[in-house]
């Protein structure tokens, strides 16, 4: 399995992990009202930051890990080689910017059929609180997608059209 692919599966595990977070959150007796449409957004906004900061942390880790595999696997020492190695094996090139082109298309379309439903329930009379978390879990779905899309392609290969 090439690098990118184990970087996107970190990432993946780490957004379901705050998702799966968010949920525990969302149906604990500690969450906002359903008509508190402002503690609502500020709980979001948290998640959203506290999931930056964990997919950072997590990157980074793996990012050590790997390095630290790289060189025991090659059996190397000497931290210019090590830094070499890493620098060739982790670089982005046009295939990397193809998958993320296509993958991110997919993931916009799941995102934009969230938005419509998220319409369509309010339309319907539902709960504001219904439609932000719609919205919510189709950016969520979004990006997991994303991250599917971009294995395969890593995987069984992207072409250019």
């Amino acid at each position: 399995m090439s690098f990118s692919s184990k970087k996107t599966i970190a990432n993946i595990l780490a957004g379901s992990l705050m998702v799966i977070a968010y949920i525990i959150y969302a149906l604990s007796e500690r969450a906002s009202l359903p008509d508190d449409l402002k503690g609502w957004a500020v709980t979001m906004l948290i998640f959203i930051g506290i999931g930056i900061a964990v997919v950072i942390v997590i990157q980074i880790i793996y990012h050590i890990a790997f390095t630290i595999g790289m060189a025991i696997k090659e059996q190397v020492r000497d931290d210019k080689i090590i830094r070499r190695m890493f620098n060739s094996e982790t670089a982005e090139d046009e295939r990397d910017k193809l998958v993320s082109l296509k993958a991110s298309r997919i993931s916009s379309v799941f995102t934009g059929i969230g938005l419509l439903a998220a319409l369509v329930a309010l339309a319907f009379g539902a709960f504001s609180i219904v439609a932000l978390h719609i919205i919510l879990g189709s950016c969520a779905l979004g990006n997991l997608i994303d991250g599917i899309v971009s294995i395969y392609y890593y995987e069984k290969g992207v072409s250019n059209g």
